[in-house]
């Protein structure tokens, strides 16, 4: 018994298939000219500010994730009083913070993710912002590294008594508990670098004398002078930490520049030989004021540079340099008490005197002018 089958429709299903594939790919061409050739957009160069005030090692997904996650939350209309409402984690509230740094600091950010972002280029928009941006960061990332590696060297040998042995600022195998001055830098204040059976029990990794990110290392302090009865006493006034914050914000040339409160500081100007557009960082982030997270990210940066790890790693043997920058930035950004608060507003005032000096003080420290003779006149 015989059947006939019916004739068969895969030619026409293959040639259907390669027009509609065709058809997607000029769309997708089309629509990545519509991104990538937006006129001024540098995403790029924006993204040279993630590292640098917004998170240390963050992946930019991660944040943006965040904000999906809580506007998907949000549309649900959840009640925050519903006790079954599930909490963000602290995990998850730090990320959002850094995520709200990063629209402040890049605001391309927001025009993709926002409201105003196009329906029908939003993933690719999202996908090609996120990646020149991760580049831009990582970028600036490693040039702060390889300056403050040779900065630090030069700042070291220059320092009384000098090093002996001096310090190569090409190579670091030299530098950290391998080296009596790099090594009292670093060592965290709770123990006495002075005492000869604590630097060798550093040195071996005793388990008593761990170096980790729970300890504040010397460097952070005034003098290296930490007092246990008031531990916040000359933190984050460190010699170091001021100069390679000025190096990486205000150039390498205003490192060694000793400015007193009141005085502008002077930051070095290229000469008529050399080109005149060049700006310092702060400039051109438009950075009137230090940020917290700048110096958490400076202090990061020259716990690197004072160590002898060669490349830049999250976890260098015990110390996790994430979690001491989240230590850093939680110090500011989360203070325990009202008193608390007022004294990280006055050491705020203390750092934006020694780096940007009087002349910007309405920056940083602008007047309560509603409350002033002028606005109260008026009012009566």
């Amino acid at each position: 018994m015989s059947s006939t089958l019916p004739p068969t429709s895969e030619p026409h299903t293959v040639s259907s298939l390669i027009r509609t594939i065709s058809v997607l790919e000029e769309e997708n061409a089309r629509l990545h000219c519509r991104i990538t050739n937006k006129p001024g957009l540098s995403l790029t160069r924006e993204g040279r500010a993630v590292r640098r005030v917004v998170t240390l090692v963050e992946p930019i997904t991660d944040l943006i994730a965040e904000y999906d996650r809580r506007e998907i939350q949000a549309a649900g209309q959840q009640d925050l009083s519903d006790p079954e409402m599930i909490l963000p984690t602290t995990e998850q509230q730090r990320t959002y913070r850094a995520y709200e740094k990063l629209i402040q600091w890049c605001p391309s950010v927001h025009k993709v993710v926002g409201p105003a972002a196009k329906a029908d280029t939003a993933g690719l928009e999202i996908a090609f912002a996120c990646k020149e941006l991760q580049k831009g960061a990582d970028g600036a990332r490693a040039d702060d590294s390889a300056t403050l590696k040779i900065a630090v060297a030069q700042w070291l040998n220059e320092s009384q008594p000098c090093p002996d042995p001096p310090f190569n600022s090409r190579e670091k195998n030299g530098r950290g508990f391998n080296h009596e001055i790099t090594g009292k830098l670093l060592c965290p204040v709770d123990y006495d670098w002075a005492n000869a059976d604590v630097r060798t029990a550093i040195r071996e990794f005793h388990p008593d004398f761990r170096v980790t990110a729970h300890c504040w290392p010397s460097f952070l302090y005034a003098d290296g002078e930490y007092d246990p009865a008031m531990p916040a006493k000359g933190l984050f006034k460190g010699k170091y930490l001021i100069m390679a914050f000025r190096c990486v914000f205000t150039s390498p040339g205003s490192a060694q520049n000793e400015v007193s409160c009141g005085n502008i500081p002077q930051v070095s100007r290229p000469s008529r030989t050399r080109q005149q557009s060049r700006h310092h960082v702060a400039k051109i982030l438009k950075m009137n004021t230090v940020q917290p997270r700048a110096i958490a990210y400076v202090a990061t940066q020259l716990r690197f540079a004072l160590s002898s790890c060669s490349c830049w790693m999250i976890v260098d043997e015990d110390f996790n340099h994430e979690e001491f920058y989240h230590n850093i930035v939680d110090y500011f950004e989360l203070p325990s008490s009202p008193q608390k608060a007022a004294e990280l507003n006055d050491l705020l005032l203390w750092w934006n005197l020694k780096i940007f000096g009087r002349g910007s003080v309405s920056h940083y420290r602008p007047q309560p002018v509603h409350s002033l003779s002028v606005s109260l006149s008026r009012k009566a």
